[in-house]
């Protein structure tokens, strides 16, 4: 079985997908709702065979949910972290650096401090802590009044994580 504290990330991952996709980039094609949907149970079903470690298929049930709407970076990161559990490195640093370039988009159109602390997720994971660290403490001093910036700079918040070994398994070096 996956430890919690894993489930409990995926989980907040596809929660933070699901109210993200509709406030894709601009750029992005204009994706039916019934697709997004789709794609959504997609990455549910993705979750279900993750928890019953069956890794090839939630790569498989990821990437068709990226084939119906590949501008979620959530997504990425779900799919960058099913091949880091198959040892694929580079397919995993592929994905992840995908995700990371649509949340720095998300950022400039955006301004949210929400999609900063999603850049500090992923940096981590591309083994960018010191990075990843840097953007949490920048992003704290440009919204020191955010509630999710405060949360998420925290040490208990994100810097906690990204010392789990957990975490640590899914980031590539």
């Amino acid at each position: 079985m996956i430890p919690l504290s894993m489930k409990r990330i995926f989980t907040a991952l596809v929660c933070v997908t699901v109210l993200l996709a509709a406030g894709c980039s601009k750029k992005a094609k204009e994706v039916p709702e019934v697709t997004k949907m789709e794609a959504a149970t997609l990455i549910s079903e993705a979750q279900f065979a993750m928890s019953i470690r069956e890794y090839g298929r939630a790569e498989e049930l990821i990437q068709r949910a990226i084939d119906l709407t590949d501008e979620v970076p959530e997504y990425w990161v779900s799919l960058g972290m099913t091949r880091r559990k198959q040892d694929n490195t580079d397919g995993a640093r592929i994905a992840y650096k995908r995700a990371l370039e649509m949340h720095k988009d998300r950022y400039e159109e955006s301004k949210k401090p929400e999609e900063l602390a999603q850049q500090a997720f992923v940096l981590a994971l591309l083994g960018k802590t010191d990075e990843a660290l840097k953007v949490l403490e920048n992003g704290l001093k440009q919204y020191p009044d955010s509630p999710a910036m405060k949360k998420m700079a925290d040490p208990r918040g994100l810097p906690s994580t990204f010392q789990r070994a957990e975490f640590k398994e899914l980031a590539v070096n």
